[in-house]
């Protein structure tokens, strides 16, 4: 099958549009991708011919869909993709689909495109619920993953810090970073923090600046006895699952998660054993104080689960199973 994917260009640590296209080639599949967010030069173009970005993005578009020909159109997130885009496809009778991996916080901005797919994916299992109320009977479950050739055990990385966290900047973030530094907790911080951390907190002390690779953030992993994991919607949706929760699984790393519905059901026993799920900060606290050696050797062991059933590989077969059906 020849598959077009259109992918957002500028992403840092979490590289969906490196890992997807990757899988779907994997299973065998012919892939191109298509970035759709605009370029230097077509912001200069923009500015000289005085065309809006949407124009410059969609043009590019189009001329992909009829270079490639595609049997299968895949938009990651798909917000730069134009009513244009996927009526030009229609009209060659392309199915089109859609993976949307920003819920459940973000459910709302989706509902603007999401229905004009021929099929589309959430992130969140409960969003599911929320899409059918708002009249989208299409939308499917499909989690997000990890990438089994890059997400796995690291071994001889030196030990930095008993935890660690690694991703971008919260309020809720800080003050639970805060919290624990005070409590004694040996924390590190990665991520483009710098700016937003008020002057004299001790998180500058603990802090790593900047974004990283994906390549880094397995280091990152492999350099502390556990990582933490704050979902950024934590006091405001009880489910959807971020892709850390399956990143530090592969990567054999316990990691301490808050508590998400989908946890106690598309994980084993096994896998939930390398896992110590919090449902407040004095849990949280409480876990981070002390890793037990368990824990430790319990997400070592589920490492290669987590590579086989929570792959990108896994989930795009079971895209594919859906829309080829």
């Amino acid at each position: 099958m020849k598959i077009l994917v259109a992918v957002p260009g500028k992403l840092h640590t979490v590289r969906m549009n490196r890992f997807v296209p990757d899988a779907l080639a994997a299973l065998g599949h012919e892939v191109q991708v298509a970035d759709y967010s605009p370029t230097l030069l077509e912001k200069l173009r923009r500015k000289l011919l005085r065309r809006e970005a949407a124009e410059v993005v969609e043009a590019r578009l189009i001329a992909a869909v009829v270079e490639h020909r595609p049997d299968l159109f895949l938009a990651l997130y798909g917000v730069n993709v134009s009513r244009r885009v996927l009526a030009e496809l229609r009209a060659r009778r392309t199915p089109t689909a859609n993976w949307w991996l920003n819920d459940p916080f973000q459910w709302q901005r989706a509902l603007g495109f999401l229905g004009d797919y021929d099929f589309a994916f959430t992130n969140a299992k409960y969003s599911v619920d929320a899409y059918v109320a708002a009249g989208l009977k299409h939308v499917r479950f499909l989690p997000s993953a990890c990438d089994a050739g890059l997400h796995r055990p690291l071994e001889g990385v030196p030990l930095r810090s008993a935890l660690s966290f690694a991703g971008d900047w919260s309020s809720l973030r800080e003050h639970l970073a805060e919290r624990l530094v005070d409590e004694g907790v040996d924390l590190r911080i990665y991520g483009p923090w710098r700016r937003k951390l008020r002057r004299g907190s001790p998180l500058r002390a603990k802090l790593e600046p900047g974004f990283f690779s994906p390549e880094r953030m397995v280091q990152i992993f492999a350099s502390c006895q556990a990582t933490l994991n704050i979902h950024t919607w934590r006091d405001r949706f009880d489910f959807g699952l971020n892709p850390r929760v399956f990143e530090a699984g592969a990567c054999g790393t316990p990691q301490l998660v808050d508590h998400k519905r989908e946890l106690d059901e598309i994980f084993t026993p096994e896998q939930r054993a390398g896992m110590l799920i919090y449902r407040t900060d004095d849990e949280l606290v409480a876990l981070a104080r002390s890793i037990p050696a368990q824990t430790r050797s319990a997400a070592r062991a589920a490492a290669a689960s987590f590579q086989r059933e929570h792959s990108y590989r896994a989930r795009c077969a079971e895209l594919l199973r859906v829309v080829c059906a």
